[in-house]
């Protein structure tokens, strides 16, 4: 049995008290039956938390109580994985346990609370109370749900004893055991029974409680960051700003994700992630900290604050690996106390130099250590030695004191500055007010002048870059297949176009061919091309057409791109078929040289990015020598003549049908000449894209 560090305990009781806060309960006794008395649910709950009898497998008679369960193991039901060895816990199992109530429970309602990470069915006298999501003994049809001791009203009835079994499964503790490890500690189950309408309400308040108390934090700190990031905007001279606002970004960060956490119920792997951020958060909290004090108290930074910064890359880059705990935890935690023990030397020193209002943030680092060694004292004689409350309180008051000081010092440096601007001002006073007046209307002439100077320059330069990337981002070459002619036209309207088109051509011959148009023009829509770019890399070989537009439009969805989406066509061609579909883009028009006729293929479909999972439709057809392809952008059928006339697609259909005999590139010429008629040679308001493929 592995035997849990101090240094271990430590750091579980931080993050306890970030997520959960403390969870206090009375455990029942060890023995097989435990005694439940009505006047004990009225005040206290009692919890089972302790020994169960448990095997491994699944066989839906062990939930009945006529079985005999007497020769089977016993077992903590909690499963601490650095306790349990790895044969007695295989992902799925049994668990039973006899209660007896007395007799001014019968024919009473309680409420039992839950909270395990797996999945489970609850039996009580073989009859089925509660389900949380699915049990299987397949990890993949498992469904895992957390219960977050949200209380299931349990029904007694005229008998004094009971049996509970519990079929339980979660396979994610076996196949990513030391993840699982990290990140959720206990791999079984958590039952505790009171009265239940005691129990509702304390799960209405603990919950709204914590969420209050996060969601309060939460706000205050993330105002306190955009304030200070917003003073070194408008006045980066003051490094200290930008560094307490990152400071305080990170205590954003843990207070967001112990709002997360606790709302998050499915979803596991999400909850480890956003676990991840919190704790690398924890650590940039005290590399942010030494960079505000090096800011205020140094002329520079000195080599061991670059050295604390590799530690904490290092630290965070084994922590987003999910490297077990046992090789993060005693790293982590001489971090921690090597940058507070600096930050207090620097404080230490600066008051012995007299700097400026030093002593406040001595103060609050003061708070902080005393808070370290009170935690640490915890790890050590366990977290049942102190009440929740206490423990939560004094926490806050150590996080807190932190940037309460900064704050505190950052607003005097704020005071005295205002102070020497007001005794300046008063100078200046002397001056001859129209000589002032003059001053101040040529420098406001002259920094307005400068400032728009430097913003054309700067968006004129961004926007050039932006178009080269643009342009970079299109196929550098047309694929030179045996069987096809390829010709493709772009125009943008302005700098960064949302127009794209790609290629890919498989290992079998596969032709794929994408046409797309993002919402809109400019850097927004070059953005959105960015995006579907990497995304058509990363999917063009999928066969596959369905699968491909809805993961495209999961993933952009998921940018959160606020209004803006991808209308795209896709066609996939191998010899002579020929498979299509759309997402908002125009009709895909195909000229039969055998009947000298255009087919006109008119695919509804909303834009990706706009739904994560829209029934998109799938045509197919095929090709032969002398027909042609014509795809294009709506940019070129709304070209507006002088009478605001549209182009139109029935004029496009009637056109290429006169040209479709003639190759893909003196059809695109064609259009062309069509449209710079139509227009008068006006520039057009939104990008324009031909692409033409023609069977040999």
């Amino acid at each position: 049995m592995n035997k849990v560090s101090p240094i271990s305990k430590l750091l579980k009781i931080v993050f306890v008290i970030i997520f959960v806060s403390f969870p206090f309960q009375i455990e029942a006794q060890i023995q097989d039956t435990v005694f439940i008395h009505a006047d004990s649910l009225d005040k206290k709950n009692v919890s089972l938390n302790n020994i169960w009898k448990y095997h491994l497998g699944d066989d839906s008679t062990w939930a009945l109580p006529s079985f005999d369960h007497s020769n089977w193991d016993t077992i903590n039901v909690g499963l601490d994985l650095s306790e349990v060895e790895d044969s007695l816990w295989t992902g799925i199992g049994w668990f039973r346990k006899y209660i007896e109530i007395d007799s001014a429970l019968i024919n009473k309602t309680v409420g039992l609370r839950v909270n395990h990470w797996g999945a489970s069915e609850i039996y009580l006298n073989g009859e089925l109370k509660k389900k949380f999501r699915q049990v299987s003994p397949v990890a993949e049809e498992e469904k895992p749900y957390q219960p977050n001791n949200i209380p299931v009203a349990v029904q007694l009835d005229s008998n004094s004893v009971y049996l509970i079994a519990v079929r339980y499964s979660n396979h994610m503790s076996v196949n990513e055991k030391y993840s699982f490890q990290n990140w959720f500690g206990f791999a079984g189950f958590h039952f505790s029974f009171r009265n239940i309408d005691t129990s509702i309400i304390k799960s209405v308040e603990n919950t709204e409680g914590n969420i209050a108390i996060n969601a309060i934090l939460n706000g205050l700190f993330l105002s306190l960051s955009l304030l200070y990031f917003l003073l070194f905007l408008f006045y980066q001279r003051k490094k200290e700003n930008l560094f307490y606002s990152f400071f305080t970004f990170m205590i954003v960060i843990l207070f967001l994700a112990g709002i997360m956490t606790q709302m998050i119920q499915e979803d596991l792997n999400l909850i480890r992630n956003i676990r991840i951020i919190s704790n690398v958060a924890l650590t940039f909290i005290f590399v942010s900290y030494l960079a505000f004090l090096y800011s205020i108290f140094s002329e520079k930074f000195p080599v061991q604050f670059w050295i604390f910064l590799v530690i904490a890359s290092v630290l965070s880059s084994l922590i987003v690996i999910d490297v077990p705990e046992k090789y993060v935890n005693y790293p982590l935690f001489i971090f921690i106390m090597l940058t507070t023990i600096e930050s207090l030397r620097l404080i230490v020193v600066s008051i012995r130099n007299k700097k400026s209002n030093s002593w406040v943030i001595g103060a609050g680092v003061l708070v902080f250590v005393s808070l370290i060694a009170f935690i640490f004292i915890l790890a050590l004689l366990g977290t049942q030695n102190v009440s929740g409350p206490i423990a939560l309180t004094i926490f806050f008051a150590g996080l807190l004191s932190l940037p309460a000081s900064m704050s505190i010092y950052l607003a005097r440096d704020i005071a005295v500055t205002n102070k020497k601007l007001q005794q300046k001002i008063v100078a200046v006073k002397d001056l001859s007010e129209k000589q002032i007046e003059q001053e101040k209307r040529n420098a406001e002439l002259k920094i307005q002048k400068e400032i728009a100077e430097a913003e054309n320059e700067r968006k004129t330069k961004e926007l050039e870059e932006a178009r080269e990337l643009q342009l970079s981002l299109l196929p550098k070459e047309i694929p030179n297949l045996p069987n096809l002619d390829i010709a493709v036209y772009m125009k943008t309207a302005t700098e960064v176009g949302g127009d794209y088109y790609d290629f890919h051509v498989a290992l079998d011959g596969t032709l794929t061919v994408v046409l797309g148009d993002a919402t809109g023009h400019g850097m927004k829509a070059g953005t959105m091309v960015t995006a579907t770019k990497s995304l058509f890399n990363s999917f063009a070989g999928n066969d596959d057409i369905l699968l491909t537009f809805t993961e495209m439009s999961r993933c952009l969805k998921q940018l959160n791109f606020t209004q803006l989406s991808m209308c795209i066509a896709m066609l996939k061609m191998r010899q002579n078929k020929i498979r299509m579909s759309s997402a908002g883009i125009p009709p895909i028009y195909i000229y039969r040289n055998a009947d000298k006729s255009v087919e006109e293929f008119f695919i509804k479909g909303m834009p990706l990015g706009t739904f994560s999972n829209f029934p998109y439709d799938v045509r197919e057809t095929t090709i032969n020598s002398g027909d042609t392809i014509l795809m294009l952008s709506d940019g070129f059928p709304e070209l507006m003549n002088s009478d605001k006339e549209l182009y139109g697609y029935k004029k496009i259909k009637n056109e290429f049908g006169n040209i479709a005999t003639s190759n893909p590139e003196d059809i695109i010429d064609y259009f062309i000449d069509k449209g710079n008629k139509w227009t008068d040679n006006a520039e057009p308001n939104d990008d324009i894209t031909f692409l033409v493929l023609k069977a040999k």
